[in-house]
């Protein structure tokens, strides 16, 4: 999306080819530009309205945002808080099937269901209440605006206690930004603060000072990470899943050295060059997700015989290929699917939107195959150009036998 500099100068360009020389100049900057509106009661009505593009904040969310968006359905972050007045975190979420729980002050927030990460929005949303988004700093002690802070504060104060504080660009356009962290974050005691820029750390403590007096109070201390935040971002969540894989491949070794008599090699319980989109499918098909459901835990169920599958496809040979797994020039798809009738979990997983490369074999770990009577037993698939050739459907114990595990 463009800067504020680049906003600013498109404003400015409107302003001048309307108004000329009829009128006092627009300042460039546009910190300057906002408090020239706000102060004339324009802010909203002239220049949110008419001077700055309506699809400015629209676009495609990058990797930062997806990575914010699945990590708070997971609740592997408890909290997010943004200056970002753009939705590109929840539209990402929706590309994950989930919805974000948002709000803009405390109370919006405080009211959110308990089991969602809430994202707070502290200089307001374009989509919400766009006339009240933060742009000036006159606002920032005019109501709606003060109101709006001192209700974060308060919430803020109460939920960052003793949590680990991760800062994800802590340089802006505008220098009001300051002002605001220490209204929002002033009475906050987090753990440990992680400020992620690929800036200087030496002019840490002059450009953010209050943000630098947070990080000081902080019990296990202060952190500056030198990276892109799109990109550390990426890769916290990219890390987040490998972990999450190799947890329930490791509820199964107990019980694969217990059958087996033999180790299981280490290598088996990592995935070589999977992407975040990879592991993100391979997340929720171990979670037991349908179609259209995001992933949602932070910790793997603890269920020896998915992971138990899983080492035996390994220990046969099977590859990593995509979200699914290859054997023998077999694509093998794993499910978890806890105590549930073989045929359901099958008719849930019609509705699927169809993969551009269907797998081979689908192994239903939980689900029991039993007989059904013949008036309602359906008939398989048709394939199609896009499914190739049906699936098939095995139970845990089925896939054993057919695939020699």
């Amino acid at each position: 999306m463009p800067s504020a500099a680049t906003l600013a100068r498109e404003a400015k360009r409107k302003y001048d080819a309307q108004y000329g020389a009829t009128r006092d100049p627009l300042p460039p900057g546009i910190e300057d530009q906002a408090e020239f509106f706000f102060r004339r009661g324009e802010l909203a009505t002239v220049y949110l309205r008419n001077l700055i593009d309506p699809n400015a904040f629209a676009g495609h969310p990058n990797s930062g945002h997806h990575a914010v968006a699945d990590l708070l359905l997971v609740r592997g972050l408890r909290i997010a808080v943004t200056t970002n007045v753009d939705c590109m975190i929840e539209a990402a979420g929706h590309m994950l099937f989930g919805q974000i729980g948002m709000g803009i002050d405390g109370v919006s927030v405080a009211r959110l269901p308990p089991v969602s990460s809430p994202l707070l929005k502290i200089h307001g949303c374009r989509t919400c209440d766009p006339d009240n988004t933060v742009w000036a700093p006159g606002q920032i002690d005019a109501d709606p605006v003060a109101q709006r802070i001192a209700s974060s504060e308060k919430w803020l104060s109460a939920n960052l206690l003793d949590r680990d504080l991760l800062v994800v660009g802590y340089w802006s356009d505008w220098d009001y930004l300051n002002a605001v962290l220490e209204r929002t974050l002033g009475a906050a005691r987090p753990s440990k603060v992680i400020v992620v820029d690929p800036a200087d750390s030496a002019a840490f403590p002059e450009k953010a000072p209050s943000l630098y007096a947070l990080g000081q109070r902080a019990a296990a201390g202060f952190h500056h990470v030198r990276a892109s935040g799109a990109e550390f971002l990426d890769r916290l969540r990219l890390d987040f899943s490998r972990s999450f894989v190799r947890r329930v491949l490791f509820s199964g070794r107990d019980e694969f050295e217990v059958e087996t008599g033999s180790l299981a090699e280490p290598a088996w319980f990592e995935l070589p060059d999977a992407d975040n989109d990879t592991l993100w499918q391979m997340r929720r098909d171990l979670e037991g997700r349908k179609p259209r459901e995001p992933s949602r835990e932070t910790v793997p169920p603890e269920e020896a015989l998915l992971g138990l599958i899983l080492l035996k496809l390994r220990a046969g040979g099977a590859v990593p290929d995509g979200p699914y797994w290859r054997l023998n020039g077999r694509l093998i798809r794993v499910l978890r699917t806890p105590n549930q009738p073989l045929h359901r979990v099958k008719a849930d997983f019609e509705r699927e939107t169809a993969p551009s490369v269907a797998p081979d074999i689908v192994i239903a770990v939980g689900a029991e195959a039993y007989p059904l009577p013949s008036d309602i037993v359906r008939g398989a698939t048709t394939p199609t150009i896009t499914r190739g050739s049906s699936s098939r459907w095995l139970t845990r114990p089925e896939a054993v036998q057919e695939l020699g595990l």
